[in-house]
C-alpha cells in the first residue's frame, strides 16, 4: 500500500484544471496541498473551483523561483510537484522543485532543448528524487487496447506508422503557443513522437525530412508540416495541418492483416481488416467495420467527455509517477529519458523545418 503523498499543482491553466486536478482526486492517497501560478486571474479561478485546496502561492518568474517556494511553509510539506505550466517555464520550475527534493511530473514537452533536459535529468539524481514526464496517452484506454492487440500479433507485422493531425486556430489555444519553436507544433506534436516509439519497442525516433509550409502571416506556427522518420526499423510518416476547419488527431498502425486506429479526442480504438482484393463486397465490408468501431467508441467515449470524465490516461499515468516514487522502477514511458527522446527529436524538425525568412 503506497503512503499518502502530499501534492503541489504548479500551473492554473486549461491543463491544470481539466485534467491534473481531477485526475489527482481520483486516488484517495493523494492530497492537493497547494497551488502556485504567476497569472492571479488564473489562480484565483482555480481557487474558487476547487475550494478544498487550502493554499496558494503566486510567483513571480523574473525573480529566483527557488527561494520564492522554498520560502513558504507549506510547499516545504510538500511530497511532489505536478507542472503544467507553458513550456519554457518548465525547465526552471522543475530545477527549483528537484533542488528542494521534491518528486516531479512536468507536462509535455519536457524542457525546450535537449541541454535543458540534461540538466534536470542530473539534478534528478543529485538530490535522489523521481523526475518523469507527463505522456498521458501512454495510458488511456484506447493505447493501452490498441497495443494489446498489436503485442498479441493479432495485427499482423506493422509495416509502417501514419499520424495525421488537423487543428482548428478558433478553438481554445493557449495564448503562449507562437512563442514556442514552430508554434502550435512544439506545444502538441510530442504526443505523435512518444506513441510512435511506443509501438516502437521503444527505439529512438529517428527524423529524416521535415518541410513546411507558411502563410502571408509571419509566425512560428506553419499552416501544414510533415515529418518522414524511422522508429526502429519501422518508417513514420507525420502530417500536420494547422489551419483546418476541425480538429483531429489520429494514428494508424499500418499492419499485414489490419490497420488499427486511434483517435486522441475521443479515445477510440478500431480495426479494420485487409480488404483483400477490394471488391465491392470487400469495401462494404471494411466500411461497416470503420462505421461500427467509431461509433461503438464515441458513444461509450461520448457520456465521459460531456461529463468532463475522459482523461485521456492522466490519472494513470498520475498513479504510475506516484508509485515510482515509492519504488525508484520508473515507467519507460514517462521516464525523463524518454522525454529526452522527445525533445531531440521535436529539435531535429525545428532545424530542417522551421521558418528563416
Amino acid at each position: 500500500m503506497l503512503s499518502t503523498k502530499r501534492i503541489c499543482i504548479i500551473g492554473s491553466g486549461n491543463i491544470s484544471n481539466t485534467r491534473h486536478i481531477p485526475a489527482i482526486r481520483k486516488n484517495k492517497n493523494l492530497e492537493i496541498v497547494g497551488i502556485v501560478s504567476n497569472e492571479i486571474k488564473n489562480l484565483e479561478r482555480t481557487k474558487s473551483k476547487y475550494k478544498f485546496i487550502k493554499n496558494s502561492l503566486l510567483i513571480d518568474t523574473k525573480i529566483d523561483i527557488l527561494e520564492q517556494l522554498n520560502n513558504v511553509s507549506w510547499f516545504r510539506g510538500v511530497d511532489a510537484a505536478i507542472i503544467g505550466t507553458p513550456p519554457r517555464e518548465h525547465y526552471e520550475i522543475s530545477k527549483a522543485c528537484l533542488q528542494l527534493k521534491k518528486h516531479v511530473l512536468v507536462e509535455k514537452p519536457m524542457a525546450i532543448d535537449v541541454d535543458q533536459c540534461n540538466e534536470m535529468i542530473e539534478c534528478a539524481k543529485q538530490n535522489s528524487v523521481t523526475l518523469n514526464v507527463m505522456h498521458s496517452f501512454s495510458y488511456a484506454d484506447g493505447i493501452k487496447k490498441m497495443e494489446n492487440r498489436f503485442r498479441k500479433g493479432e495485427l499482423g507485422e506493422l509495416g509502417s506508422i501514419l499520424e495525421i493531425q488537423l487543428t482548428n486556430r478558433d478553438r481554445r489555444l493557449p495564448k503562449w503557443y507562437n512563442d514556442l519553436p514552430l508554434g502550435l507544433f512544439f506545444d502538441e506534436a510530442a504526443h505523435f513522437f512518444y506513441t510512435a516509439m511506443r509501438f516502437g519497442n521503444g527505439n529512438d525516433y529517428s527524423v529524416l525530412n521535415a518541410h513546411a509550409q507558411y502563410g502571408a502571416i509571419k509566425e512560428n506556427t506553419p499552416q501544414h508540416l510533415e515529418v518522414q522518420g524511422n522508429v526502429g526499423e519501422t518508417p513514420v510518416q507525420m502530417y500536420m495541418n494547422f489551419n483546418s476547419p476541425v480538429c483531429e488527431w489520429v494514428l494508424l498502425l499500418i499492419c499485414s492483416k489490419k490497420i488499427a486506429i486511434y483517435d486522441f479526442f475521443k479515445d477510440i480504438f478500431f480495426v479494420v481488416d485487409n480488404d483483400k482484393n477490394h471488391l465491392a463486397l470487400d469495401v462494404l465490408r471494411s466500411s461497416i467495420q470503420y462505421t461500427v468501431g467509431f461509433w461503438r467508441g464515441f458513444i461509450t467515449n461520448g457520456f465521459k467527455m460531456v461529463a468532463n470524465q475522459l482523461l485521456y490516461g492522466h490519472d494513470k499515468a498520475i498513479n504510475k509517477f506516484i508509485e515510482s516514487t515509492e519504488t525508484k522502477n520508473n515507467s519507460m514511458y514517462l521516464s525523463a529519458e524518454m522525454g529526452k527522446k522527445v525533445v531531440a527529436a521535436m529539435n531535429h524538425v525545428v532545424n530542417l523545418a522551421g521558418r528563416t525568412q
